[in-house]
C-alpha cells in the first residue's frame, strides 16, 4: 500500500460543528460529528459541515499554541523587520537559522512543516471539506438561493487556502476533487497556473455570494470580499517573485499585463464598494473612526472599513494569554510567566516608515532634508506621520491611569524595572528590548494598573482579525496601476483612478499630506513610497512579510548581520515611580538577538516536506532545498 503522507493529511479531518447554532462563529471543533448521509440531509447539515473550515483561518490577533506554545507567544510582525521578540524560545528562531526541515517540533513550527497547527497542516482538511461539499451538493434538497450560498462559500474558502499555500510554497497541484488512496499523480503546476485556477473558483464565488448577511451570520465571505480577494491573488501573480517557474528562483520584475488585471479588478472592487455603501455598509473609516479599526465591544458586530474579518468573540482567559503574549510588558500585563514576558515589540525599521512633517507643512520620508528629521529628542518622535501615535508607544507615552487615579507612563526606559525585569527573567534570557511598543491593537484601559485585581473590565474589547479592509484595496490598487503602466499618474484601461490618487487618498484621510510632486513623477521614489504607505497602514497586520517576499527584497533588508535596530530610552532628570522623567536621551542599537537568516535565495519559496515529495511521483522540492 502506498504511503501518501499528504493523503494521509487529507483524508484525517472529517470535521463536523453542531449545526443546531444558529451563530455559526460560536461552534466548537469539538461539538459533535455526523455520518456520512447526516451531513447531506439539508440545508443546515452541509452549511454546518462547511462551517468547519472557519476554524482553520488564520488568527493573527489571537494566541494559538503550536510547538509546544511558543508560537503563541510570538506576535507575526516578527517574520519581517517590523517586529522584535522578546520571548527567549520563539520559533522563529529557527525558522531564521535556516533549518527550516528540522524534525521533531518543528513539525508544527509556524509556516513550516505539515502538523496541523501550521498552514498547510489547515490547508488540506479544510479543501477536502470544500471539495466534498461541491462534489456532493446535489445530494442535498435545497432551494436555489441556498445552493448559491453554500456553494459561494465552498468556492471562496477553496480559493483562500489554496491561496495560503501557493503564497508559500509556490505552484502546487490542482486541489479540485477529493483525492483518494491509489492517487500518486500529483505534478506541481507553476504559480499562474495555480493562480488561474484559483481565480477561477474566486469568480464563480462573486456570481454567487449575497452582499450582506444577517449580523448573527457576520464574518462569512461576500460579494464585495470575493472582489477584494480577487484583486489581491492577481496583484501577487503579478509580483517579481511569482514570474519564476518551477525552477527558478531569480530576482524578476512585475508582469506589466497581470499588473493591470489587477489594477481593474481592484477597481472593479472600488467601484461596487462605493455604488454598494448603502447595502453593505462598507466604506473608508474617518480619522476619529480609526483609531479603533481593530478593537470594539463585543456587542458591536462589524466596522465600516471591514470587507473580509476572521470574527472571534473569545472568552476572557483568550483574551488575557492574546493581551500578555502580544502587546503588554509584564506590569501591564500583572502577570510573571513566559506569556507575560513575550512581548512582540516594533522596531526601529518599522519606526522609521512612519514620515516627518517639515516646516512646509508638508510630510516627508525621515531621509528626505526636508523632513527636518533628526535623530535627537526635539526631532525623533515629533510631528510624525498621525499613524504613528495611533500604532505606536514609546517609553513616557500617558497610558490610562492607575487605580489611584495617578497618570501611568509606559515604563520601557533604560533602568526602569519594566526594563530590568526583562533583562533578569529567565523568560527573555536577555533578549532585547527595541525600545517600542504596538499600539494599534489596544486600548488605554488594557492594562492591570487600572483595575482591581480579578477585574475583567480591561478586558471589556476584542481585537478582530481583518484580512481585508478598504484602505488595502485602495494601496493593492495603486500598486498594481503602478506597476501595470510605469507611472503613478496614468490610468489603467477602465479604471477611474490613478496610483497617485489612490495613495493620496489613504493619507489624506489620516491628515497627512498629498505626495510631494518629486517623489509622484519619479518612479523609482513612487515605489518606494507606495511600499512605505503600505509598511504604515498595514503595519502588525499580516501583510509585511508576504509583500518583502513578493517583491524580492528580503535579501536586501536582511544582508547585514544584525538588520534590526532599536533604541535605547535613557532618562534625563529625576522622577519618582510614578511619574515620567523630564526628558529622554535616545541611543540607536543593533539588535543582536534578532538574527535574520536570509542570505539564501531559496529561503523565498518555503520547502515542500521531503518526506511528501519521496512518496509522490511528480512532487517537486522547491529550488535549493
Amino acid at each position: 500500500m502506498k504511503n501518501k503522507c499528504i493523503y494521509i493529511l487529507l483524508a484525517g479531518f472529517f470535521l463536523l460543528l453542531n449545526v443546531g447554532c444558529e451563530d455559526f462563529l460560536d461552534k466548537r471543533e469539538d461539538a459533535g460529528g455526523l455520518d456520512e448521509t447526516s451531513v447531506y440531509a439539508n440545508y443546515e447539515s452541509i452549511r454546518g459541515f462547511l462551517d468547519g473550515v472557519y476554524s482553520k483561518l488564520d488568527n493573527y490577533n489571537w494566541f494559538e499554541s503550536a510547538d509546544g506554545g511558543s508560537y503563541g507567544r510570538t506576535y507575526v510582525g516578527v517574520m519581517a523587520d517590523e517586529m522584535a521578540a522578546t520571548y527567549n524560545s520563539t520559533v522563529f528562531a529557527k525558522f531564521f537559522s535556516g533549518s527550516w526541515l528540522l524534525t521533531g517540533k518543528s513539525e508544527n513550527v509556524t509556516e513550516i512543516g505539515n502538523g496541523d497547527k501550521t498552514p498547510i497542516g489547515k490547508a488540506y482538511p479544510s479543501l477536502r471539506i470544500v471539495n466534498r461539499v461541491i462534489a456532493n451538493i446535489d445530494k442535498v434538497p435545497l432551494t436555489e438561493e441556498q445552493k448559491k450560498e453554500i456553494l459561494g462559500q465552498a468556492y471562496f474558502y477553496r480559493a483562500w487556502f489554496y491561496f495560503s499555500v501557493i503564497k508559500r510554497y509556490g505552484g502546487m497541484p490542482i486541489i479540485d476533487r477529493v483525492f483518494e488512496g491509489g492517487d500518486d499523480d500529483l505534478p506541481r503546476v507553476t504559480y499562474h497556473e495555480s493562480s488561474d485556477w484559483m481565480i477561477g473558483d474566486i469568480d464563480k464565488a462573486i456570481a454567487m455570494l449575497p452582499d450582506t448577511w444577517e449580523n448573527m451570520q457576520y464574518g462569512r465571505p461576500t460579494k464585495l470580499a470575493a472582489m477584494a480577494f480577487k484583486e489581491m491573488a492577481l496583484l501577487y501573480d503579478a509580483s517579481p517573485l511569482m514570474q519564476n517557474d518551477l525552477n527558478s528562483i531569480e530576482v524578476k520584475t512585475y508582469d506589466r499585463e497581470r499588473a493591470k488585471k489587477a489594477a481593474q479588478a481592484a477597481w472593479q472592487a472600488i467601484k461596487y464598494m462605493k455604488d454598494n455603501e448603502g447595502v453593505t455598509g462598507v466604506r473608508m473609516e474617518t480619522k476619529e473612526e480609526y483609531t479603533n479599526i481593530f478593537w470594539f465591544p463585543d456587542t458591536q458586530i462589524k466596522q465600516p472599513e471591514h470587507i473580509w474579518t476572521r470574527r472571534s468573540m473569545k472568552n476572557t482567559t483568550d483574551r488575557s494569554k492574546t493581551l500578555r503574549a502580544f502587546w503588554l510588558y509584564p506590569e501591564l500585563a500583572t502577570g510573571t510567566g513566559a506569556e507575560a514576558f513575550a512581548m512582540s515589540c516594533p522596531t526601529l525599521n518599522a519606526v522609521n516608515m512612519y514620515e516627518r512633517q517639515g516646516d512646509d507643512g508638508i510630510y516627508y520620508p525621515i531621509d528626505d532634508p526636508r523632513s527636518g528629521y533628526e535623530f535627537d529628542p526635539e526631532h525623533a518622535f515629533t510631528k510624525r506621520d498621525p499613524r504613528f501615535y495611533n500604532n505606536i508607544l514609546i517609553p513616557g507615552d500617558k497610558w490610562g491611569t492607575y487605580q489611584n487615579g495617578a497618570t501611568y507612563y509606559i515604563r520601557l526606559w533604560v533602568g526602569s524595572k519594566p526594563y530590568n525585569d526583562f533583562l533578569t527573567s529567565k523568560h527573555s534570557n536577555g533578549r532585547e528590548i527595541s525600545g517600542f511598543m504596538c499600539r494599534k491593537f489596544l486600548w488605554e484601559d488594557a492594562h492591570g494598573q487600572h483595575f482591581p485585581s480579578g477585574n475583567d473590565k480591561w478586558l471589556r474589547y476584542c481585537a478582530q482579525t481583518v484580512f481585508i479592509r478598504v484602505a488595502q484595496l485602495y494601496l493593492d490598487f495603486a500598486e498594481a496601476s503602478f506597476e501595470a503602466t510605469g507611472s503613478a499618474t496614468a490610468t489603467v484601461e477602465n479604471c477611474g483612478m490613478t496610483a497617485e490618487e489612490a495613495i493620496n487618498l489613504v493619507r489624506n484621510r489620516v491628515d497627512v499630506t498629498d505626495l510631494p510632486s518629486d517623489i509622484v513623477n519619479d518612479p523609482e521614489k513612487f515605489r518606494e513610497a507606495y511600499r512605505r504607505e503600505r509598511g504604515v497602514e498595514l503595519m502588525f497586520e499580516h501583510h509585511r512579510w508576504w509583500d518583502v517576499r513578493r517583491w524580492m527584497i528580503m535579501h536586501d533588508l536582511f544582508k547585514t548581520a544584525y538588520p534590526l535596530q532599536g533604541v535605547k530610552f535613557h532618562p534625563v532628570g529625576s522622577y519618582g515611580d510614578k511619574t515620567r522623567p523630564e526628558s529622554f536621551t535616545y541611543e540607536k542599537f543593533d539588535m543582536t538577538k534578532e538574527v535574520r537568516g536570509f542570505s539564501n535565495m531559496r529561503n523565498y519559496w518555503y520547502p515542500l516536506p521531503q518526506h511528501d515529495v519521496d512518496a509522490l511521483r511528480n512532487l517537486q522540492q522547491n529550488p535549493g532545498w
